[in-house]
């Protein structure tokens, strides 16, 4: 009889893989002659579209982008403030003032204006938009990064497949890999065009060899006592990592190389920058790559509680033309079909605003954009009212948006893992496919 799904055997890491699972249920199946099931054959389909080798960019926008001031502005309401908006190249779609390249490029972008949730929490809203589950103290959910890297997992590929540009602003409302364990943990960079001091090797290569076959030697003599287990992982770390150190590969992370005029165009901030570090790296075979942005003029980034007013342009144009530029740059190069980049933060801004234009947090009717991957864009899906207060078409939640997250990156999300407790873990649980994006 073929096992379980959630009595599968668990690798080191305490997760059960795909391939493994395949292995065990074919051989279940071989013994009883039982057909693989519909979902099976699913599962067994993804092996072949993650050869595809589609990747994600995720742009974050750091503490909850005012809606009213980027992607739905309400020209005539008195919640909109002295902020006017402009055309876009979709007929009939009009974006904030603030966004005067990103209007150019509407046609690559499918925006949804209806997202909601019920967290205004920044660290609870935060969980559940990066994990796609609300938050539970009991389990460590996984940033979604750390879920397609694990899907994509190859022990040979120098590169991480996980790599964060930039950092959150307060650091203990970060997501990590959690019950995934650190393999699958994001490889973070501060600024783009600068590799952690402690990444490049101090001696030359053959050096380093030596030491890692002394190294080896010494392993060696530990496991025969008792610690092979240990050793197993000590030396799979260390494989990785001398991999990584010593590849040609690394230039991927240098920028220099780049003409200064393309540089330019993705603007010569911390954003722009990390978005052109993004392109590089999904050419180079990255499958997901975080770009933050939490603003350069103070450390609110986008949590524009006070000075919306001043605050609110400058976030925006920050991000305006890196933003444009990164979808016309993987299109011209024929990268975007398979690349999908997606902009959000983890909530919206309140309607009503304080005399400087400061708004606090709001989940409804807060704003996603997505582009590339195969999906339709050049649509606008979902509506608020008149004066953006609350949804008042086609309700988006966040596990809708994971579940779309899944179609296009070729992942079933009723699959699970089975944590380092023994739990099983699906992908996403609940929500439902955005079938417009198909």
């Amino acid at each position: 009889m073929i096992q379980p799904f959630w009595n599968l055997r668990a690798g080191r890491d305490g997760v059960s893989h795909r391939r493994g699972f395949l292995k065990q249920l074919c051989a279940g199946a071989a013994g009883t002659a039982v057909a693989l099931s519909w979902r099976d054959m699913m599962i067994a389909q993804a092996d072949e579209l993650r050869k595809r080798g589609k990747s994600m960019i995720l742009l974050w926008m750091d503490g909850g982008p005012s809606q009213f001031e980027t992607f739905n502005p309400k020209i005539g309401s008195k919640n909109q403030g002295p902020s006017t908006d402009i055309a876009t190249n979709l007929p009939g779609v009009r974006i904030s003032e603030y966004m005067p390249e990103t209007a150019k490029v509407m046609d690559k972008i499918a925006l949804i204006r209806s997202m909601h949730s019920s967290e205004r929490d920044h660290f609870r809203a935060i969980k559940l938009v990066r994990t796609g589950y609300p938050i539970n103290p009991s389990i460590a959910y996984p940033t979604w990064g750390s879920v397609v890297a694990r899907d994509r997992w190859d022990p040979g590929y120098a590169l991480p497949a996980f790599v964060r540009i930039g950092a959150p602003r307060i650091k203990t409302r970060d997501v990590d890999a959690g019950v995934l364990g650190p393999r699958y943990d994001s490889f973070k960079i501060d600024a783009a065009g600068e590799l952690p001091a402690d990444v490049l090797p101090t001696v030359d290569s053959a050096r380093l060899q030596r030491r890692l076959a002394l190294s080896s030697q010494f392993d060696q003599q530990f496991a025969s006592t008792g610690g092979a287990n240990r050793v197993h992982e000590k030396q799979e770390i260390y494989q990785r990592t001398s991999r990584f150190v010593l590849s040609p590969k690394l230039d991927v992370f240098r920028l220099d190389n780049e003409p200064a005029k393309l540089r330019d165009q993705y603007t010569r901030s911390n954003f722009g920058q990390g978005c052109l570090l993004a392109r590089r790296l999904v050419e180079h075979g990255a499958s997901f790559i975080e770009v933050f942005s939490t603003g350069t003029s103070g450390d609110q980034g986008w949590d524009t509680h006070k000075n919306g007013w001043k605050e609110n342009p400058l976030l925006a144009s920050e991000v305006d033309q890196a933003y444009a530029t990164l979808l016309r740059d993987l299109e011209q190069r024929g990268m975007l079909e398979d690349t999908l980049v997606v902009w959000m933060g983890e909530f919206g801004r309140t309607p009503k605003f304080k005399p400087d234009g400061g708004r606090e947090h709001y989940s409804d009717g807060w704003i996603t954009c997505l582009s590339g991957g195969g999906v339709k864009t050049g649509q606008v899906i979902g509506a608020t009212d008149k004066d953006g207060v609350h949804v008042s078409d086609r309700p988006v939640g966040v596990q809708d948006l994971f579940v779309t997250f899944c179609q296009i990156l070729g992942l079933d999300p009723h699959e699970e893992y089975v944590t380092d407790q023994d739990q099983p873990l699906a992908l996403v649980k609940g929500g439902e496919l955005i079938s417009e994006l198909f």
